[in-house]
Parts: C-alpha cells; sequence; structure tokens
C-alpha cells in the first residue's frame, strides 16, 4: 500500500530523470549542427604581404599605370586563394575618420604555392586621379590556404596593409 521510496528518494530520482532527458536533448539538437560544419585547415603554413606599389609606366594615352604586387609564401605546398582591395589614402581630421577612396578590388582563386616557394602577382592598373596634387594609394591584402581536392580551407588572414606611394 506504501511506497517503499521516501520522499526525498522520489524527488531525487526524478530531479535525476529530468536532468537525463534535458542532456539528452540537447545532445540530438547540437550533434547535427556540429556534423554540418565545415571542414577548415588546421595550420597555417603561408602568409602575404602586400607590397608597396611601384610605378608601372604609363599607357600610349598617358595614364600612369601603378603595379600593386601582393607575395605569397608557403612553407608547405597549399592551394591559395587571395582576395585584394586598392585605396587611396585621405586621412581626414575629424570623425569618422574614413576618407579613404575605395579604388577598385580583384581576387584570384586558382593559385598552386609549392613548398618553400613564392607567388609574386603583379596587379598593374590605372592610376585613378580624384584630386589636385598626388594620389596616396595603397592596397591590402588576404589569402586563404587549404586543398582544393579535399575543399578544405582556413578561414581568411588579417589584411596585410602596403605603406603608400604618392604619385601623379
Amino acid at each position: 500500500m506504501f511506497s517503499k521510496a521516501t520522499p526525498t528518494k522520489k524527488s531525487r530520482t526524478a530531479r535525476r530523470k529530468i536532468a537525463l532527458i534535458a542532456a539528452a536533448s540537447l545532445a540530438l539538437t547540437t550533434v547535427p549542427f556540429a556534423l554540418a560544419a565545415p571542414a577548415q585547415a588546421a595550420t597555417t603554413q603561408c602568409s602575404v604581404k602586400a607590397e608597396r606599389p611601384e610605378y608601372a609606366g604609363k599607357t600610349k594615352y598617358g595614364v600612369t599605370l601603378v603595379n600593386y604586387k601582393i607575395k605569397v609564401y608557403c612553407a608547405k605546398a597549399r592551394d591559395v586563394l587571395i582576395k585584394q582591395e586598392r585605396w587611396e589614402d585621405d586621412y581626414t581630421y575629424w570623425p569618422p575618420f574614413n576618407g579613404n577612396d575605395f579604388l577598385g578590388a580583384s581576387s584570384w582563386n586558382n593559385y598552386r604555392v609549392e613548398t618553400g616557394k613564392t607567388l609574386i602577382i603583379n596587379n598593374v592598373r590605372t592610376l585613378v586621379n580624384g584630386e589636385a596634387g598626388n594620389e596616396e594609394v595603397f592596397h591590402k591584402a588576404a589569402i586563404r590556404e587549404g586543398s582544393r581536392d579535399l575543399d578544405i580551407w582556413t578561414d581568411w588572414s588579417k589584411w596585410s596593409v602596403s605603406p603608400n606611394l604618392s604619385i601623379s
């Protein structure tokens, strides 16, 4: 007629069951997301450097050309994805301090850098002359590295920002 379990034992058992159900529910909702996450390359074997822009001559119409050179070095053979943004530096003295003019962007998706080698990209562009006097141009570059065959990639590297070139 009376249960052998005391009220304290009943409440402990009920709490354990609730905790077990809660843990199982959490596991069932978390595992699919963990399995669906994209694979990422675990180690960084490459570095990128945005070199100072260089004068690269003139077009037949007399427009100045600028070479926005990028160097990518890899300690181990890797496939690399590269992105670049080109800017004209207009330092401003008042907030929000973002007076730089965006000049354009480029990307390269099909490069393989072998062990201990350096890839050099010469991206020659016409100088955008948007103001009187010299233009102060710079660029920045970032990479992802990994394996195209396995579709495993690192996150994008931090931007490598070049020094300015003052040119007209």
